[in-house]
């Protein structure tokens, strides 16, 4: 079962001077995400909080549905998921990665492999601050992210296609150790239960609303759309 989630971080402001050192590793960054079909009868918008620990990140969609990726020993990581509304977790047994890229991928928004294969349009700021933007070009769409090396979090990504463009936008970020260590705490206070062990509880109301649902376990790709679904992935994000 789960342990209790705690850092040991200082506070530090969202965005450091260019004279201190990056604080990258723990943070919470919130998402503006907004999807509009090129015919504009359709305009979605949907927050997403990416929380980020020294072994740990965090999806929230919408204040309703999170995700957690725990990275363990020998490239294993963790899955669990958390339903706010309901105050209930389920955990998922540990895989085998081949390499860090899927922790990084989650704990970044951003798959590792995307800068090596972008174009690299821009350069501008220093230290801290300094912002990377690349562009990836593919027979269906353009993906734009602009990205920050040094704190290892996007700032923008826009992805423009036939039918329809997504465009996020960091709209908070914060290393506060008490607000970070406060949410930990709400999602560590839902009751959990092995995904093993469902079967065993089908009578429980959540895990029948579960099944009529038809929820199945998946692995996301890191980015979703205005309403929380996730995006396919293609090495481009």
């Amino acid at each position: 079962m789960r342990t209790l989630i705690l850092i040991a971080v200082m506070a530090l402001p969202a965005f450091v001077s260019a004279n201190d050192d990056c604080q990258s590793t723990t943070i919470m960054a919130t998402y503006s995400i907004e999807e509009i079909t090129k015919d504009q009868t359709s305009h979605n918008r949907n927050d997403l909080i990416l929380l980020r620990t020294q072994n740990s990140a965090f999806h929230i969609s919408n204040k309703t549905v999170a995700t957690q990726w725990t990275r363990l020993p020998k490239n294993n990581m963790k899955k669990t998921s958390y339903f706010i509304d309901d105050k209930r977790a389920i955990e998922y047994e540990a895989t085998k990665t081949n390499t860090n890229q899927a922790w990084d991928h989650h704990a970044q928004l951003l798959h590792p492999k995307f800068t090596e294969q972008a174009t690299l349009i821009e350069k501008t700021g220093e230290g801290c601050e300094k912002l990377e933007h690349y562009q990836q070009k593919e027979k269906t769409k353009i993906v734009d992210i602009w990205w920050f090396p040094e704190q290892k979090i996007m700032k923008r990504m826009a992805s423009v296609s036939a039918d329809k463009t997504i465009n996020w936008q960091l709209t908070n970020a914060t290393h506060n150790q008490k607000v970070i260590q406060q949410q930990l705490d709400i999602l560590s206070s839902y009751q959990s239960t092995d995904f093993a062990d469902i079967g065993d509880n089908e009578s429980d109301p959540f895990f029948r609303k579960m099944i009529n649902l038809g929820f199945i376990e998946h692995s996301a790709s890191g980015f979703y759309d205005s309403k929380g679904n996730s995006l396919p992935s293609s090495h481009q994000h």
